[in-house]
């Protein structure tokens, strides 16, 4: 594999917090404490903390973002072990947060001024600290919705922890909340001029319409991340790449991804979709790519995605919005 430093034209500024919605303005999640003792008890018996409320994967919000109503305004965990008590962490002025999540047809007097939002759409709408404190959420109580059971024997687990964590009281086993590293990237040619350089794009075989995006998929037991890179564009687009560059990273949870981003150069310019999961791929000049986006030729990933961010740093200007 060939270093960026044997092409310095290829390589590119790593992406900052800022380009990546997900990915910034972390809050204290008490992480070592939770392990000692039981922080979702503490934080119930606080007249200060709050609580973040998930219904079917949606929080409520106001015109002045999440709302965070306290836990007295809000009914218990249940006992249906797949939606337990979480705590969260502790936001920058010191209060407590737990998380309950609820299925979507629950009915909660409380908050019934409030409207519900999805993750995507509350990720560049909401402040930093909130979109993280959001994207925690969703990932760790989709974990306890999908895993109430000892994937060995099938017992029901209990929640400890704090809720970070399942234990099984057949086999004794631990379990813990699961991350799946996945790789997503921005293919370029090596061309000298600005003008004349492109990036390579694909439509995949799940999406309507006229979307394009960088390619991505997930990391293989055994293989670095590089690798997966690699392995990914030869499959997906049948061409070869090399100096594979990371540019940075995002927290995925739809439903418990972590985005890995790269930036690699094509090593020949013949592209060919595999059919099967990529319909189509294209070539784009920097200008090319930007007129498509402005007549609605084409539609790229909008702001809350790391495919954004890619394609935006590449391409070194903002990118027309196109809603997706």
């Amino acid at each position: 594999m060939i270093s960026p430093q044997d092409r310095p034209g290829a390589v590119a500024p790593l992406l900052d917090d800022a380009q990546l919605p997900f990915a910034g303005c972390p809050f204290d999640r008490d992480a070592v404490a939770r392990e000692q003792r039981d922080l979702v008890a503490e934080s119930l018996e606080s007249a200060d903390a709050r609580v973040l409320v998930l219904r079917g994967g949606k929080a409520p919000v106001s015109d002045t973002g999440l709302v965070l109503p306290r836990v007295s305004e809000i009914p218990g965990a249940t006992g249906d072990p797949a939606f337990p008590d979480v705590y969260l962490g502790r936001l920058a002025q010191g209060t407590q947060v737990i998380l309950r999540s609820f299925p979507e047809d629950t009915q909660l007097p409380a908050l019934d001024a409030a409207r519900w939002e999805g993750l995507r759409t509350l990720a560049t709408a909401v402040d930093p600290e909130q979109t993280s404190l959001l994207v925690t959420a969703q990932a760790v109580a989709l974990w306890h919705r999908d895993h109430p059971r000892c994937p060995r024997c099938g017992a029901v687990t209990e929640v400890i922890r704090s809720g970070w964590a399942r234990h099984c009281p057949e086999d004794g086993s631990l379990h813990f909340p699961r991350t799946d590293p996945a790789v997503i990237v921005a293919v370029v040619d090596d061309a000298a001029g600005p003008a004349e350089q492109r990036i390579l794009l694909g439509r995949s075989a799940a999406w309507d319409g006229n979307r394009y995006s960088t390619f991505a998929g997930f990391v293989e037991p055994g293989e670095s991340a590089e690798q997966a890179v690699v392995r990914e564009l030869g499959e997906e687009a049948g061409i070869r790449v090399h100096t594979v560059q990371y540019q940075g990273s995002q927290p995925w949870p739809f439903p418990r991804s972590l985005m890995l981003g790269f930036r690699a150069v094509a090593g020949s310019v013949a592209a060919v979709a595999d059919g099967e999961e990529i319909l189509e791929v294209r070539w784009f000049t920097r200008d090319e790519l930007v007129a498509g986006a402005r007549d609605g030729s084409i539609t790229l990933p909008g702001r809350v995605s790391i495919a954004h961010a890619l394609i935006v740093s590449w391409l070194g200007r903002e990118l027309p919005e196109t809603g997706w």
